[in-house]
């Protein structure tokens, strides 16, 4: 064999073998460098109480539902219905029918989440200690549709005038928005379900699993 030839033999067996150490080299360093999480977690696991409260607090729409109820205000001359004396009138009968549509907005009102009520706890949970339903918002329309009231006076008595269907209007209204037991039995556990399951879907995409009490006022 030539000297050349030899040579030629020893460069290609270096060239392999130097190629072979720069592969373990660059294989070592890939391990020993720090792996990059690509997880939605990692990227906001830094998310504060603050941070976490302010994004609860922009679902108000769904923590809450829209009711309308329709009252029939019943008044009769004899009857207590209306704080209106009846002894005052002259002898007859008066009688008056107001239908009340009442808007009563029910559920829980995110505004009444203070920050101690969004905690991170261990083991990423987060503590969430959500407001009691209540109404929020009620209402009814203070002008009176005349088409629909139904209204007569009999003997010298004085006809049914627009105070007197304001007073019922204002009496229904109070009676059914005093009547909360009746809204709690049935919304406020649906309402209750509906906002937890919402606030896990915020919570679950960026690592964290909440934990729902129920604050006693």
């Amino acid at each position: 064999m030539s000297a050349s030839s030899s040579n030629g033999k020893s460069k290609s067996i270096l060239f392999y073998l130097l190629l072979l150490i720069l592969s373990g080299v660059m294989l070592f360093i890939a391990f020993r460098l720090p792996q990059k999480n690509n997880t939605s977690y990692n990227t906001t696991a830094k998310s504060t109480p603050e941070e976490l409260l302010a994004m609860f607090q922009q679902q108000s729409d769904i923590a809450s539902t829209e009711i309308i109820i329709r009252k029939i205000g019943v008044y009769e001359s004899g009857t207590e219905f209306v704080s209106i004396n009846p002894a005052t009138w002259k002898l007859g009968t008066r009688l008056c029918v107001v239908p009340v549509d009442i808007k009563i907005r029910y559920g829980i009102d995110l505004r009444d989440l203070k920050q101690n009520d969004v905690q991170l706890l261990d083991h990423d949970t987060v503590l969430i200690r959500l407001p009691k339903p209540k109404i929020i918002d009620r209402s009814f329309e203070p002008v009176s549709n005349h088409q629909e009231v139904v209204a007569f006076t009999t003997g010298k008595r004085k006809k049914v005038g627009e105070s007197t269907i304001q007073q019922i209007k204002n009496m229904a209204f109070s009676e059914v928005v005093s009547d909360t037991k009746q809204l709690q039995e049935s919304f406020a556990d649906e309402i209750t379900h509906n906002t937890e399951i919402v606030f896990t879907s915020l919570l679950k995409p960026i690592g964290l699993t909440p934990k729902f009490v129920t604050k006693n006022s």
